[in-house]
């Protein structure tokens, strides 16, 4: 089963992806999507796996299980963050690359709502990087 979850993650990632190039029929609606939302949705994506792995690590005293693609879920967010938090940002990425490809026909709030899962998918890499490098002598 160790080897199968890869395979899990990347048919998951492929199926963001192919949600982000609209093959499934997209309608944004009357959606306004400005640089300030843009600029605050990449703070909050950066700082959130901070929030979640604290706040999980401060209530459990033990050490949480590192994320990685070779393995399954331990738990929620409440006992296995670190994993989520991995899920989370595999996802947006495809979703993010996918929607790459609806840029040559996009108007402006298309072009703006790709800039938003940009912002959103590096917000949640970032977020990563600070969590190994903070929590470096822990668990993630």
């Amino acid at each position: 089963m160790k080897h199968m979850w890869r395979y899990i993650y990347l048919l998951l990632a492929a199926a963001a992806f192919l949600v982000g190039t609209g093959l499934f029929g997209r309608d944004v609606g009357q959606t306004n999507v400005d640089w300030v939302f843009i600029t605050l949705s990449f703070l909050a994506c950066a700082i959130f796996p901070q929030i979640a792995i604290s706040s999980v690590r401060n209530r459990n005293a033990k050490d949480l299980p590192s994320p990685s693609l070779s393995r399954g879920f331990v738990g929620g967010w409440w006992i296995d963050p670190g994993q989520c938090v991995l899920l989370t940002t595999l996802l947006l990425c495809g979703w993010f690359l996918g929607s790459l490809f609806t840029l040559p026909h996009a108007n402006h709030q298309g072009i703006m709502i790709v800039w938003w899962q940009g912002a959103m998918a590096l917000g949640l890499v970032v977020g990563r990087y600070l969590v190994r490098s903070w929590f470096r002598g822990g668990s993630t």
